[in-house]
Formats: structure tokens, sequence, C-alpha cells
């Protein structure tokens, strides 16, 4: 009786049009994010001995002495705002969740190893596109709206900073999960496998999915200088989930764009955004390095997407 109530209760949203759905998805989305918000602040309480105002003390004015507090948080937030809701609706509207967000197909290897030398390529790109996003001034009438997005920039800047500070292995370890792994999963769960598939449904054309998609992925980070460069990264893990079939090659592609920086900065003894990392392709002695580099990386997507239509022709 209750598998055939749970059944009926699924099927009722899957005759829901696509613009619904959207608006279900991000009503959950933020219910999520309220409810996750007030149980991991109680639930922090006993954890780490601090009254409600110390958290909501550590969480305005994070410091290298309330660390583990504002990394408990990040970890929470990865997983009921992104990973949750995307495996929530998945399986409400479907017969089967994780063939709806296409994580029951494995992806193949080399398609892997093409996505690692692209993202590799095109740092130089998403460095230029990062100072250009960075030089873009909002028109005089929005100048307060202006200070208040370079007032989140710092405070994002400064809490990625604290998250990358450390030099043992164990510091490593937490910032692959907390930076790397699970944005990674959940974000492609939720912007390519959710939000990217009902753009298409809506517009009838995987193009238009996949714009959507970015511009909604890059949206979410509330990082306007870094609006982008996230948005371009967007598109090409939307066409890599379109030419695979798979989301597991644009998780694969977010985690190696993400996990690459953190094993780079851990490692580092400059500080992070005056690296060579951040700088390669922006100086005026590298455009030699920018056109080759613009060249190797589209011919490496390029080959990308030969191979997986190659193999998706094969496997018919």
């Amino acid at each position: 009786m209750t598998t055939e109530y749970t059944q009926g209760f699924r099927q009722s949203f899957h005759g829901m049009s696509p613009m619904a759905k959207i608006l279900l998805v991000c009503l959950i989305v933020f219910l999520l994010m309220f409810i996750s918000s007030v149980l991991s602040a109680v639930l922090a309480i006993p954890i780490f001995g601090l009254t409600l105002t110390g958290i909501l003390e550590a969480i305005s004015n994070p410091g290298q002495e309330n660390l583990a507090v504002i990394k408990y948080f990040q970890i929470v937030q990865s997983v009921f705002v992104f990973i949750v809701p995307a495996i929530f609706v998945a399986w409400l509207f479907s017969r089967d969740t994780f063939s709806y967000i296409k994580a029951n197909i494995k992806p193949y290897m080399l398609t892997v190893l093409m996505v690692l030398g692209s993202i590799i390529l095109a740092i130089p790109i998403l460095n230029v596109l990062t100072v250009f996003n960075s030089q873009l001034d909002l028109p005089d009438w929005l100048g307060n709206v202006e200070k208040e997005i370079i007032a989140l920039e710092e405070s994002a800047c400064r809490l990625t900073k604290l998250f990358l500070d450390g030099d043992k292995f164990k510091d490593l370890a937490l910032n692959l999960i907390m930076i790397a792994i699970l944005p990674a999963v959940g974000e492609e769960f939720l912007f390519r496998g959710v939000f990217q598939r009902l753009f298409s449904e809506w517009t009838r054309s995987h193009h238009w999915g996949v714009l959507l998609g970015a511009f909604i992925f890059s949206f979410f980070h509330f990082q306007f200088f870094g609006f982008l460069p996230r948005f371009i990264l967007g598109i090409y893990f939307g066409y890599l989930f379109v030419w695979s079939g798979t989301i597991w090659v644009p998780v694969a592609g977010h985690f190696i764009n993400n996990g690459l920086a953190v094993i780079y900065y851990h490692f580092s003894s400059e500080e992070m955004g005056e690296t060579m990392l951040d700088r390669i392709g922006t100086s005026g002695e590298s455009p030699y390095i920018l056109i080759i580099s613009s060249i190797l990386a589209t011919a490496l997507i390029y080959a990308t997407f030969r191979f997986e239509k190659a193999k998706k022709s094969s496997d018919r």
C-alpha cells in the first residue's frame, strides 16, 4: 500500500510542465537551504560547544580560531543545498532516480583524460576572462550595488584563502573533499542533471539548456567578478553532459578544475591570486602562450566531441 501511494505521489509530478518543475526545484532548493541552515546551527551547538550567538559570530567573522565551524557549514551547504535537492527532485520526476540525472552511465576514461588536458590548457584563457570580468564597471546609478558586490567578492576571497590555509596532509584531504569533490558532485547533479535538463525540455533545445544552465550555475555563486569564466566553464560542462550522456564527465571536469587549484595552492608559497598559475596568459610577455593554449584547448575539446559522437554511433 505504501509503495503504491509513493508511486502515485511521484506520478503526479511527472506530467508537470518544465517551467512548473523549474519553479518547484527552486522552491525545494531554497526550502532545504533554510531548513539545513537552522538544523546545522542547532547541531553545531553541542558539536562545537558554542552558543547560538557564538555560531553567528563565527559565520559573520570567519577566522583561523573558528575554521572548523566554517568548514562544517560549508560541507553541510554542499550536501543539503545541492546534492540532496538534486537527488530528491530526480526521484520525484522519474521512475529511476539515477537514470534521470544520467548517473547510471560510466564515462570513458579517454574522455576524462581529454577533459583533464583541455582544462589545464584553458587556464590562460580563464585567467584572461577573470581579469576582463574584474575590470567591468557598473553604471553610476548602481554604485551602491557595486560596493556591495565588491564587499561580497572580498569576503569570498578571504574565506577561500582561509580554507586553503594549512600545510598538513589532513588539510589538503579535507579541502579536496570540501572544495573539489562535494561541489563537483552536488553542483553538476543540480545544475546539469536537473536544471539543464529542464531548461532543454522547456526551450526544446539542448543549446539553450546548456546556456541557461551555465547562467544559473554561475549566478548562484553570487560572485559577479568571477561570473564570466565560471559561465564559460558551465557551458563547457553542459556540452560535456550532452556529448557524453553521463553526468560523471562534467563531474570529473568540475573536480579537475577545483582539485587542481586546491592542490596547487596547498603547495604554493605565494598568495592565492598572485601565483604563476593566476598570472599565466595575462602578462604582456605571454600572448603566444594564450594563442597556443587556445588552439590546443579548442582542438582537444573538438576531439572530445568527435570521440563521444563516434562512441554513440558504434553503440547503436
